[in-house]
Order: C-alpha cells, then structure tokens, then sequence
C-alpha cells in the first residue's frame, strides 16, 4: 500500500472539509452551540424587556441594560469555552426552549399551525443543545482535558464506530447496521437511508 494513510482518516459521518477545519471534531458542535446561545440571548433579553415593561422606564432601562451586559459577556466568555460559562450557555438556551414550547402550545390553541410547527422545531433544537452538555466527550472538548475512554470487550464481528451526529463511541456490527438502528444517547441515525439501501441492493 503506497504511503502512509493514517492521515486521511476522519470521524465517522464527518465531511473531511469540516474535519481540517476543526482543530478537534467537537469544534463545529461548539460554534453551532455558540451561535443558538446568542439568539436565545436575545430572546431572554426581550423576555426581560417585556416582564419589567410594566415598571417604572428608569427600572426598565437599567434592568435591560444589565441584562444585556450580563448574557453578553457570558456569550463571550462561552465563545472562549471559559469554565464557568459552561452550564450557564445550557440554562440560557433551557429558558428559550421553554418560551419556545409555551409559545407553541399557544399558537396551536389559536390555529396558527405553521409557526407553531416552527417553535416546536425551534425547541427540540434547543433541547438537543442543553443535552449536548451531557455528553463526556464535549465537555472534554470544551474543557481541553482528555477523556478516558473504558477498554470495552468486543464480542466476535463488534467494531468500534463514532456515531455520526453526536461522536459517542459505540459497539456496533456492521454487517447488521440498517437505517433503522439510531444512536442511544442521540437516538439519531447511525446509517443513512441512502447508504442502507445501497448495500441492501448490492
């Protein structure tokens, strides 16, 4: 085999662009992640506008302008994976996701099913992000420590394989993988329907 192919290697269901891009394949997660924490900031900012809206202006004024300080430097501070902002990103986007269901379920009340849809969408999303920070190998990642992965014993035709959507290593056997089978941590798919059917057919 002519030369060495280790460095053409890429994680499982990454494309090789994004890959070189990444200085490690959870760097994309985090900058999506980073960019729903800075609309949903915005959203817990005009939520603070609208309840302190029935106060005096001078109250409003001040209350919004420390709010917008605050989730500011907290959005920065997350965009820079500081400690401390790590499980304050996932309230923040928590509090959205909870508007988004209520707002919803308003919207459905009242007819409006197609913006309802949409904020329904809108808060499976952000639920998935909060639980982003669940998972050991992107708090890793965000913490730049390393992560002790367990020697897990493979039973005869298992291989190690990374789920496509969430990294989470797994056991698989890829003889028996259809498109059907998801991930049991992100319960997405860990074979494509395309991919399925075309090793179906051969």
């Amino acid at each position: 085999m002519a030369g060495n192919r280790g460095d053409e290697l890429v994680v499982a269901g990454m494309r090789p662009q994004s890959f070189l891009r990444a200085s490690n394949p959870y760097d994309p997660v985090h900058r999506g992640t980073t960019l729903i924490l800075f609309i949903d900031s915005l959203i817990l900012l005009f939520l603070t506008y609208a309840v302190t809206n029935i106060l005096a202006s001078s109250v409003v004024q001040i209350t919004t302008g420390v709010s917008a300080g605050l989730l500011t430097m907290n959005w920065l501070a997350y965009r820079r994976k500081s400690k401390f902002a790590y499980w304050i990103a996932p309230f923040i986007i928590a509090i959205a996701a909870l508007f988004f269901f209520f707002e919803a379920a308003r919207l459905l009340y009242l007819g409006n099913y197609l913006f309802a849809f949409l904020l329904i969408w809108a808060c499976f999303g952000s639920v998935r992000r909060v639980l982003t920070h669940f998972h050991s190998g992107y708090r890793h990642a965000y913490h730049n420590t390393t992560e002790v992965i367990p020697d897990l014993p493979l039973e005869s035709g298992e291989m190690y394989a990374a789920c496509p959507t969430c990294l989470a290593v797994l056991a698989i056997r890829p003889a028996m993988l259809h498109s059907s089978d998801r991930c049991p941590h992100c319960q997405n798919q860990l074979v494509s329907s395309e991919l399925s059917s075309k090793y179906e057919q051969e």
